[in-house]
């Protein structure tokens, strides 16, 4: 018998066969339950490399040994005659075709069930690549074709610990954090990929709604003091995988950050893309030693995105226990700073707050003078805490340069550039940070009612009408796209619709617009109920005041009650004058007094109040329209048509934030609707 067909005899072929198939699944396995033993990087490798060295001596063994019905016997010690080798090769058979079958039942859950899996160290197989209806239309200039367009998706939280989730969603706005910084990316922010959360959308859509071209998806694992981080980058038109890696490291701040850094190289790399060498040395700086620090300073910064009062003193105190832990920790006494300057803006004023934020900048300027947080947080302060909007500016180019995928610089770009009157730069700094983070309300709005101003009020409509599509129950959407209705075409019957509900909201940013919205819709009743319940807490913010009884005045003057409206107006005045004995003496107390006087018809102090509020208050180029129009209706219902009508006359031929739709139904001008210069002027800009 020939060489071969002893092999043959002995089932040689089949023990090799079965061997590499039970190898092929025990490495599956390995790489399946990886991640939750949390095996360190090298133990696949290393259980390949003893099955590769078991190969031989399994071939040698089948040669050199038979199953006999009484166990196993050397093969020269068994009768040819008694030889069960057939047998022996049929179970053989059984066992390779029952291998083989739970083989491809593995294959088949990779490549087809498991397309959606979020284990990043699956490579999932083909997605679903069809669209399931149009995606969000990108804006001007979107960058949909831009091959270096990378959305990052929230990352999944694989530690067993499910408080751990503020630990990796921590991660992952670390590393936006860190890609923004590199020029060649342009890199989709945190708030338009957070819905992608447990998403059912195929990477195409995901791609497609976002204006990417590429997607990055991640998981992250903590057990004691090892980290895992899973990453991948995939084409999504393709789903083609352009680069996985896992990172399997000691938990400490070191190592986070140098694995931010690695991916990020090797991002460029499967982009071709190049990282200049201060980029290298931005994305791989590392502002702590201290874990303990860093995971408080993570929790702070998750606490501020709630945008809520009792979020930031708690984001506040968080930032302090980690300056506690590293009094250097440049970035926490960035994210202090933010914190105060947010409750100073939003909640109350307290200067106090303001000297905080001035505190806690320094601090990190004397770490580091030139980091791009820095200059963010330089931004927020001059623009909020000193309404000095040209400084405001040349910090946040600053910030913009070392980070210029980043959406927010862009947006407060935009803010302070159309504060400090920039008009065009700051439509297109707002429109650079849609394009960065297409999906977010308040930008879209923002951005729409920028281009307003200038009297692009089709452009503007577009926009407020796709934000009340992203999210229909957003009270901001809800309101500025009622606005715009009504701005564009005079739909009040839409718009009064639409802010239904606002009036049982605890937000003066809701329950101001529906007394608006009503008293444009001539619906004096519900504005005057809206007024009766007006909170002390709505009255004074850092632009305006709106005292109770002003509002309740203008309601009764609409309703025609007007001895009731002029008692109102004259207990506003009493408040009025209250509030300056204190010391509370500025431009808004002023307005607020010309609105009280117009009601009494005294036209000699609401000339002067014009007077001094102009003389007054800060530059402010929105602020500026609203206070015009303010003083276009305080000479109206002072009965001074000349006056108001010269003011008006002075909106509409120039940056404005009034229409002749507007103006047709607002309740101030009724006093003077019939003047023939008055109907003339609408007519001029109908």
């Amino acid at each position: 018998m020939s060489f071969f067909a002893e092999l043959k005899r002995r089932n040689v072929f089949k023990v090799g066969f079965a061997y590499a198939v039970t190898a092929w699944i025990l490495l599956q396995l390995t790489d399946v339950v990886a991640d939750i033993l949390l095996m360190p990087e090298w133990a696949p490798q290393l259980i390949l490399l003893f099955l590769m060295v078991g190969f031989v001596p399994a071939l040698i063994f089948a040669w050199a040994f038979e199953m006999t019905p009484e166990g196993l016997k050397k093969e020269k010690d068994v009768d040819r005659s008694e030889s069960i080798t057939p047998n022996t090769g049929k179970k053989l058979n059984y066992a390779i075709m029952g291998m083989l079958g739970l083989g491809m039942a593995y294959f088949f859950w990779e490549s087809r069930i498991d397309t959606q899996a979020t284990a990043p160290e699956q490579l999932a197989s083909e997605n679903v690549a069809t669209d399931t209806g149009p995606a969000v239309s990108s804006t001007e200039g979107s960058i949909e074709n831009n091959a270096k367009s990378i959305a990052v998706l929230p990352f999944t939280n694989r530690s067993p610990n499910a408080d751990d989730a503020y630990f990796t969603d921590g991660i992952h706005d670390d590393l936006l954090t860190q890609l923004a910084k590199i020029e060649a990316f342009s890199v989709i922010s945190r708030t338009s990929v957070m819905e992608y959360r447990d998403t059912s959308k195929n990477l195409k859509q995901i791609g497609t709604e976002l204006g990417v071209a590429n997607i990055m998806e991640g998981a992250v694992q903590r057990a004691g003091s090892r980290v895992r981080i899973n990453v991948q980058l995939i084409d999504a038109a393709s789903d083609e995988h352009l680069w996985a890696e896992v990172y399997d490291r000691e938990l400490t701040t070191e190592n986070l950050f140098d694995i931010q850094s690695e991916i990020a190289v090797a991002i460029a790399g499967a982009l071709q893309a190049t990282l200049t060498d201060s980029e290298i040395a931005n994305v791989s700086d590392v502002p702590t030693s201290d874990v303990a620090a860093y995971e408080l300073y993570l929790q702070g910064n998750r606490f501020s995105l709630g945008e809520t009062e009792i979020g930031f003193d708690t984001a506040v105190a968080l930032f302090e226990e980690a300056l506690n832990l590293d009094p250097n920790f440049k970035l926490a006494w960035i994210g202090l700073a933010k914190a105060h300057i947010n409750n100073y803006w939003s909640y109350g004023g307290n200067p106090t707050d303001r000297e905080k934020t001035r505190a806690a900048i320094d601090r990190a300027k004397a770490i580091d003078p030139d980091f791009p947080e820095l200059y963010m947080a330089e931004g927020f302060y001059h623009y909020w805490g000193l309404l000095d909007y040209e400084t405001a500016l040349l910090n946040l180019e600053k910030a913009i340069a070392l980070m210029p995928s980043n959406a927010d610089a862009h947006m407060w770009k935009g803010w302070a550039s159309r504060r400090a009157g920039h008009w065009e730069q700051a439509i297109e700094s707002m429109q650079m940070a849609i394009r960065l983070n297409p999906r977010v309300v308040i930008n879209l709005i923002e951005t729409s009612q920028t281009l307003g101003y200038v009297g692009r009020w089709d452009e503007a409509l577009v926009l407020t009408e796709k934000a009340y599509e992203l999210d229909p129950d957003s009270f901001w959407a809800k309101w500025y796209l009622a606005e715009n209705l009504v701005l564009v075409n005079g739909d009040i019957e839409r718009a009064a619709t639409l802010m239904v509900g606002a009036q049982h909201s605890n937000d003066v940013s809701f329950t101001y617009p529906y007394w608006s919205t009503q008293m444009l819709a001539h619906r004096f009743d519900m504005a005057l109920q809206i007024a009766q319940t007006w909170s002390a807490d709505w009255e004074i913010s850092m632009q305006t005041i709106n005292l109770r009884e002003q509002l309740l005045a203008e309601s009764l003057r609409a309703l025609g009650r007007n001895t009731d409206a002029k008692e109102k107006a004259n207990e506003a005045l009493l408040r009025l004058a209250t509030m300056k004995q204190t010391g509370r003496d500025d431009y808004r107390v002023s307005t607020a007094q010309m609105r009280a006087y117009s009601i009494l018809g005294d036209t000699q102090n609401v000339s002067e109040l014009v007077a001094k509020v102009m003389s007054t208050k800060p530059v402010d180029a929105v602020e500026d329209l609203k206070f015009k129009y303010q003083v276009a209706k305080s000479y109206a219902r002072a009965d001074m048509p000349d006056e108001s009508i010269e003011m008006l006359e002075l909106l509409l031929s120039g940056y404005s934030n009034i229409t002749v739709p507007w103006l047709e139904l607002d309740p101030a001008f009724n006093g003077i609707r019939n003047e023939p210069e008055f109907v003339a002027l609408l007519e001029r800009h109908r």
